[in-house]
């Protein structure tokens, strides 16, 4: 992985126990996998793809994940038999280096959808630097679709309470704008679909360059409906006729869809013309969203237009946005001189205690005793240093 996201075994549990994901995975590491192999398992959590692989014949597997829960590996690889071939990797994928490259990177890196915080730099800069020229990549492609669709009762009275509709007699209503400028995950019905389904995008792993994505989607509906947004969702290809989709009606998955609201629903007739611009672009460690949506009638005239963006999604304070301005000078606050203090004491000779004891020294009133300190250094050690 390229930075630490947060999941619990729990979280974990879930993905492993999600019988169309696993036998996709399980299958896919089968066929690919050949007796001798060097497997780098990305994001690799408990390291189940990691004891897959052993299964299958790997000599070695290299599990990478800067997430607590690879400490449960060692005991789980003892437990079958492999403990000898799996080497644990606790830090980002990008500052990993390897003697010698992998044959194969298997990974699921996903949310909801496959455009996820920095998974595809991180698919990206793995594949450059940690594998065989003509490596195996697990998954192969991700495919990305899209509907306008109709929602569940509930899933609207969630957009609309308590802004639009509230029993405590205030207006609340500007705080709408936010919530239909955020997408969110929800399970739909194949009966939501009020259109087939159009592809946006592919992503083709050994290929891919760049994690910014951006097309056109174009539907003439042939039937009527009130439409409440888009959904967005993924087929994946694992391996060569292998593979899962997250698509509305689809076999249970732990993904589920993506939902882009619209402000307000819209009526949709025979013969409409419904046309998205739909853009993901990483800024930072997370994608903003654009979704562009025109609806026309029979004749050509528009009769709803919507121009939403996540980038509007909450309230910007303009104190934060100045902050971030090309021409700003930035200067360290009293929170940015303590963490500059302790980053700087990390030189590779001096141990946690003694940098937290020359923080209570330099920062007396913000640590009162050396011990307030040791919390905050090994907080920046443990995202940090080697």
């Amino acid at each position: 992985m390229s930075r630490p996201t947060a999941y619990g075994l729990a979280a974990h549990g879930g993905m492993v126990s999600n019988r169309t994901r696993m036998t996709a995975y399980a299958e896919a590491l089968r066929r690919r996998v050949r007796p001798g192999m060097t497997v780098l398992d990305l994001g690799a959590g408990p390291g189940v793809f990691s004891l897959l692989a052993c299964r299958c014949g790997a000599a070695r597997v290299h599990a990478v994940d800067p997430d607590g829960s690879t400490a449960l590996l060692a005991e789980l690889a003892a437990a079958n038999g492999c403990a000898d071939r799996i080497e644990i990797h606790q830090t980002l994928s990008t500052g990993l280096e390897l003697a010698s490259p992998a044959d194969l990177i298997v990974s699921d890196l996903r949310g909801v959808l496959p455009l996820f915080e920095r998974h595809i730099p991180a698919i990206i800069d793995a594949r450059r630097r940690l594998l065989i020229p003509g490596g195996t990549l697990i998954p192969r492609a991700d495919s990305l679709w899209a509907a306008p669709v109709t929602a569940a009762p509930e899933l609207l009275r969630r957009l609309r309470e308590p802004w639009l509709v509230n029993e405590l007699g205030l207006a609340l209503g500007a705080g709408h704008r936010f919530v239909v400028n955020s997408w969110r995950r929800v399970e739909l019905g194949a009966e939501s679909l009020l259109a087939e389904p159009r592809l946006w995008a592919r992503l083709d792993y050994p290929s891919l360059v760049g994690p910014d994505l951006a097309g056109r989607l174009d539907w003439r509906l042939e039937r009527a409906g009130e439409a409440h947004g888009l959904a967005v969702w993924f087929d994946a290809e694992l391996a060569e006729g292998v593979g899962f989709s997250n698509a509305p009606g689809a076999k249970e998955t732990i993904y589920g869809q993506a939902f882009f609201p619209w402000p307000e629903p819209v009526e949709l007739h025979p013969g409409d013309r419904v046309a998205v611009e739909l853009r993901a672009v990483l800024t930072g460690d997370d994608y903003t969203w654009r979704w562009r949506s025109t609806v026309s009638g029979a004749g050509g005239r528009t009769t709803a237009a919507f121009d939403q963006s996540t980038f509007f999604a909450a309230p910007l304070a303009s104190g934060k946005l100045r902050r971030r301005e090309a021409g700003f000078v930035p200067e360290l606050g009293p929170e940015g001189e303590v963490d500059a203090f302790l980053l700087a004491q990390m030189d590779g000779r001096t141990d946690l205690e003694e940098i937290a004891r020359r923080a209570a020294a330099r920062f007396p009133e913000r640590f009162p005793e050396w011990r307030d300190a040791l919390g905050r250094a090994g907080e920046l050690s443990e995202k940090f240093s080697r």
